[in-house]
């Protein structure tokens, strides 16, 4: 029996080998063997209930095209070689530009989804004069990473979701919330990013403090499989305050500095321009990599 495959890290790696196919006129060593391996844990993770992005789409048609992905490493392997590494690129190549189309779809996605964040941020800030803004990471620990798949996360987050809406315990006074789901290596593995806005007219208590009590709920849901980063870090708040970017904690809507950051900081969630890519490359059928909550103040907070 194959060893348990982290989905998140074998997905990334199957994108960077097609990468390289790409780019690579002649075969190199260890070809074969690569994408045999590839193939067998790709085999082993398919879902037909999950979207696969971009050049994955690839190994889910050689998934079904070919004979002996069943069979064993050497069987399998031996018909990769039949097929050869030319007409393996040819069949790619011919095809890859469809695939490009999903990362054209997502980097106009994520440009839509910050204009729809600047409008909802400043919908916000329209009806409270003054709010409180927490930030949290959320993913797994690094040790469980082989069991959690995309659909983990996702159910998580619903549970999670339904909290605030409903404005349970800690979410009370909830006035807006954003969400984003990314997928990163195996030390970040399937990630959630997450702002809370809190009107401060209600509620009382530092972004440090709700942070925290929004990581503890995560490990209650995900069984003690989950952790997060509060991102109201000592460290990085008095650095992001020595540049005059700190844009979570305490904002107030007649500070144009503070909104500004506030905002830019909100876009983060979007994965808008981000150094690393950390798009998903599988995802549930039909679920979005982002959202936001519904604006339910109905008249202004001094």
């Amino acid at each position: 029996m194959r060893n348990l495959i982290n989905q998140a890290q074998l997905t990334l790696d199957i994108e960077k080998f097609l990468k390289h196919l790409k780019g690579k006129s002649r075969e190199w060593d260890e070809f074969y063997s690569q994408l045999t391996n590839l193939l067998l844990d790709f085999d082993d993770i398919y879902d037909p209930d999950d979207e696969y992005l971009g050049y994955l789409q690839f190994f889910v048609i050689l998934r079904y095209d070919l004979q002996r992905i069943d069979s064993d490493y050497f069987d399998l392997m031996d018909e990769l070689k039949i097929i050869g590494y030319g007409e393996m690129r040819s069949w790619f190549l011919d095809l890859s530009e469809d695939f490009e189309k999903d990362y054209k779809m997502i980097e106009k996605q994520k440009d839509e989804n910050k204009i729809e964040v600047q409008e909802y941020c400043r919908s916000i800030l329209n009806k409270c004069s003054r709010i409180l803004v927490a930030r949290v990471d959320l993913g797994y620990l690094q040790e469980y990473s082989s069991r959690i798949r995309v659909e983990d996360i996702y159910k998580d987050l619903d549970i999670l979701l339904n909290r605030i809406q409903n404005k349970d315990g800690i979410f009370k006074h909830v006035i807006g919330y954003i969400w984003g789901v990314e997928q990163g290596g195996k030390s970040k593995g399937f990630h959630c990013h997450l702002a809370i806005i809190y009107d401060t007219a209600f509620r009382d208590g530092s972004a440090a403090y709700w942070g925290n009590k929004i990581i503890a709920l995560w490990s209650e849901i995900t069984r003690d499989y989950g952790q997060g980063y509060n991102c109201w870090n000592r460290e990085r708040v008095k650095e992001l305050r020595g540049r005059d970017e700190l844009g979570i904690g305490l904002i107030y809507r007649r500070d144009s500095t503070q909104v500004t950051n506030f905002i830019e900081a909100m876009e983060y969630l979007t994965d808008h321009h981000k150094r690393t890519l950390q798009y998903l490359r599988v995802k549930p059928r039909g679920r979005r990599v982002f959202g936001k909550g519904q604006l339910r103040v109905q008249y202004d907070r001094h």
